[in-house]
């Protein structure tokens, strides 16, 4: 319960009467009256401070000096007037100010008035650019001197009166936008902006509902997207089953290493592993290479292992999916040892044909290719052991002149049907190409893999050593060997072509705290 206590009553009107009785006073002289006596003592208290002045002695004028900048006013308007409530002050600068009185608005600029007129249309009037304005009485003033003191002028005593109309002042004094613009091009910079000027409301509407439409329909991917889709087989499933799922998967910001593993992982549903060797090459000391179900993939050599890792999943990658040189892979060559165009291209034609197609052997004879059994010895070559892996072939005749092709590789086996004999070996060979690579679909795969490219980087390499030693033979008794240094000198060439074609990613400033290791030898430190 809210209860109140009530301890007094409140009277109004004996209060307003007690208020009234204490204002109230006996004097009759008003307030004003006592002021102005106030103010009369005091006067009269300071003039009995002041001392008496003597006879002719004038009263002392006490003032200060202080030095005022104020701008020079030049090409003064009479026609230009300013808007009501506006007053031009001087400010400490000594530069004109328009002050809004009523809204304590200033600027430094002088203020017109607008009007009916259009806001964006209109002339502006020259007073309304103080440094244009100033820049042109400037002018106007040296002119008038040059003409003064011209020597061939009479000289003028007396200026002849000029008369001047309001629309002859507007005319002179007002700037359109064009000349405004020349004005402030040369103080500020301008960027050009396209607009749409439509004839009609209505076309305005269609096209604003065009538009509206236009961002309503269904979103898209960038045009540079890419994406990679594989069928996902189930390993229990034969080679002509129908794929469950497809697999999609975008390349961008992944690594090659990753790539490659997600793609063998859901869509040959296995796991890569990689055999690394050290290598006797100071550039390249280690080398990678893929393997997937117990064969060799891509290879990739690299001044680390990670290089060569990453090198040898690119290779991998550009043999599983063909097209991955092409669509998603950089066209930017990197290393000395980079295939050309013409190779590559011969190549793509071989990316559209399989493995076990009867025009593979025609094609490779007119491109100068090896043939699908030479392919299939360099597979047992760097695969398996040859007497292991032995090749067992065995022709039987059919009616009709046509013979079954047998050709056996350890466990592998392939039957082809055809008239020639010859014809049936390189097919074979092609039916157990595909058995031993069932990743891999296209010809132009097994070529990049065992073809000529595959080995000429072992040839060319056995050619340089047999060129180097044969180098040594040359050298004489008590003199230095000028061929191998020739040598050295066109290798050093190559590398230094080679390092500044190279372009640095950032710079690395060490902090002064750390201390680098010296690449010096210690002297001290070596058992003479």
């Amino acid at each position: 319960l809210r209860v109140f206590h009530v301890l007094s009553e409140y009277d109004g009107a004996s209060e307003t009467e007690a208020n009234k009785d204490e204002n109230t006073s006996d004097s009759d002289i008003s307030d004003e009256e006592i002021e102005a006596m106030l103010e009369e003592g005091l006067k009269n208290k300071e003039k009995s401070k002041e001392e008496p002045l003597k006879d002719g002695q004038q009263k002392p004028v006490h003032y200060t000096e202080k030095k005022l900048v104020m701008l020079e006013e030049l090409g003064i308007n009479h026609f230009d007037l300013l808007p009501e409530g506006w007053v031009q002050i001087t400010h400490k600068s000594g530069m004109p100010l328009y002050l809004h009185r009523a809204s304590r608005v200033c600027t430094f600029s002088r203020p017109y008035y607008l009007g009916q007129g259009s806001a964006r249309k209109h002339l502006v009037p020259l007073s309304a650019i103080p440094c244009l304005q100033y820049k042109r009485a400037l002018e106007e003033e040296k002119k008038n001197k040059e003409e003064e003191s011209n020597p061939n002028t009479s000289p003028i005593w007396l200026r002849p009166a000029k008369i001047e109309t309001a629309e002859e002042n507007k005319l002179k004094q007002s700037l359109g936008p064009f000349a405004i613009q020349q004005y402030c091009k040369t103080l500020f910079r301008f960027k050009i902006a396209q607009s749409l000027r439509f004839v009609s409301w209505s076309d305005r509407r269609r096209y604003a509902k065009a538009k509206k439409i236009e961002k309503q329909q269904r979103p898209t991917f960038p045009n540079d997207t890419k994406l990679i889709k594989f069928p996902i087989l189930n390993p229990n499933d034969g080679p002509e089953a129908k794929p469950r799922e497809e697999w999609i998967m975008n390349p961008n910001g992944k690594s090659y290493i990753c790539i490659l593993h997600e793609y063998v992982q859901h869509a040959l549903k296995m796991q890569p592993t990689y055999e690394f060797k050290a290598l006797e090459n100071p550039s390249t000391p280690y080398s990678a290479t893929v393997i997937i179900s117990g064969m060799k993939y891509g290879y990739g050599t690299g001044t680390s292992k990670k290089q060569a890792k990453l090198a040898a999943a690119k290779a991998s990658l550009e043999i599983l999916i063909p097209q991955m040189r092409e669509k998603i892979r950089n066209d930017s060559k990197q290393g000395k040892k980079c295939r050309t165009d013409d190779d590559e291209a011969s190549l793509s034609i071989f990316d559209e044909i399989k493995i076990e197609d009867p025009r593979v052997t025609e094609f490779c004879t007119k491109t100068t290719e090896p043939p699908p059994y030479s392919i299939l010895l360099t597979c047992l070559q760097r695969n398996f052991d040859m007497d292991e892996m032995a090749i067992e072939y065995k022709v039987n005749s059919l009616h009709r002149q046509s013979n079954e092709f047998i050709m056996s590789v350890g466990s592998h086996t392939a039957r082809v049907v055809c008239k020639k004999k010859k014809e049936g070996k390189q097919r074979a060979s092609q039916a157990l190409l595909q058995k031993l690579h069932p990743h891999i679909t296209s010809w132009g795969s097994l070529l990049r893999l065992y073809g000529n490219r595959s080995l000429r980087n072992v040839k060319e390499k056995k050619q340089e050593e047999q060129e180097i030693t044969m180098l040594q033979s040359k050298a004489s008794l008590n003199s230095p060997n000028y061929a191998i240094l020739g040598k050295l000198k066109t290798e050093m060439m190559k590398l230094h072509d080679e390092m500044t074609k190279r372009k640095p990613i950032s710079i690395f400033v060490p902090p002064p705290d750390i201390v680098l290791p010296s690449s010096g030898t210690q002297l001290n430190k070596i058992d003479l």
